[in-house]
């Protein structure tokens, strides 16, 4: 339980900080918001930043974020034909049309290459856990200890729903150590990923935490979309390594036998094609351990993919 009271906490002050506006939940952690009792036990926080919080400036098109507005700006009677010297002041240049952004006074838009340093998420997550370092049971994290790698290797669409191939984007994993009263000792990962296609936007969910601890209102994805990515990555692993994970195997089981379930066209052509089929599912090996095996879990896929359709 020191585990999930660790989670606990660091799901708790997130959605109290600034973040809470430009990061989605997935995963595990939401998974009880959507089949409640029958979740597996979350293992970790696993977080998308949404687009609008975060925006990759194109070099081709700079426009409109800019540091300051005078690469907008042009000088008007050069421009017209009619240069002549006059002493123009700075603010006195027209755009020529260009709606250049600007970063609020004092502040500046991050580039690319500060982006994609390490470093960004762990100073913000060590700031949010120094001013609260410790779970009301005494879980406490070791915050001269938090490890950050970064990576960009993970399966996303390529822009074409229903086409699975590896895509790169930068995805930055945390691992935060913890400690409890009594010696106990293990570790908490956060996996945020900056510039993963999103299909649709986020909903507000109520999160619900262990132990009688009150749910946290936070940007999620879908149950819809939940599945959607479930049985993306599961046809992604089949495909590219012959190899599906048993936990995605299980979360869309669950998900895909909720009532009324039912992916709208878009999802549906993003999670059900290839090798997705109840006829090719028998076939497909599963890595990990479910109750009962594998095969039952695969033929209620089976039976439950029919019913997914819009």
């Amino acid at each position: 339980m020191a585990h999930r009271s660790a989670l606990d906490h660091l799901l708790g002050l997130i959605a109290e900080s600034t973040w809470a506006d430009v990061l989605m939940l997935r995963g595990s952690m939401l998974m009880p918001a959507w089949v409640g009792e029958h979740a597996r036990l979350p293992g970790d926080l696993d977080w998308i930043v949404l687009s609008d919080g975060v925006t990759r400036p194109d070099d081709l098109a700079p426009w409109p974020f800019v540091q300051t507005i005078d690469p907008a700006q042009h000088w008007p009677e050069a421009v017209h034909g009619g240069a002549r010297n006059q002493m123009w002041t700075f603010e006195e240049f027209e755009t020529g049309g260009q709606r250049p952004r600007l970063p609020p006074e004092g502040l500046h838009w991050m580039s690319a290459e500060q982006l994609d340093e390490e470093g960004y998420t762990a100073d913000f997550v060590r700031d949010l856990i120094t001013a609260s370092p410790r779970t009301a049971d005494g879980v406490e994290f070791d915050l001269d200890a938090i490890f950050e790698a970064a990576s960009v290797d993970y399966y996303s669409d390529d822009g074409e729903y229903g086409v699975v191939e590896p895509a790169r984007g930068i995805r930055t994993m945390l691992q935060l150590p913890w400690i409890t009263p009594d010696g106990e000792g293990g570790k908490v990962s956060i996996d945020v990923a900056y510039d993963e296609p999103v299909p649709e936007p986020p909903v507000l969910t109520a999160v619900p935490r262990a132990a009688g601890r009150s749910p946290v209102g936070l940007l999620t994805a879908s149950r819809e979309l939940s599945l959607a990515w479930k049985l993306h990555w599961l046809t992604a692993d089949q495909t590219g390594q012959r190899l599906s994970a048993a936990k995605d195997l299980y979360d869309a089981v669950l998900l895909a036998e909720l009532p009324g379930m039912r992916l709208p066209p878009h999802l549906h052509r993003f999670a059900v094609g290839g090798d997705l089929t109840p006829l090719a599912l028998p076939g497909w090996s599963i890595d990990g351990d479910l109750p009962g095996g594998p095969e039952p879990w695969l033929a209620r896929l089976a039976a439950a993919l029919p019913d997914l359709t819009p």
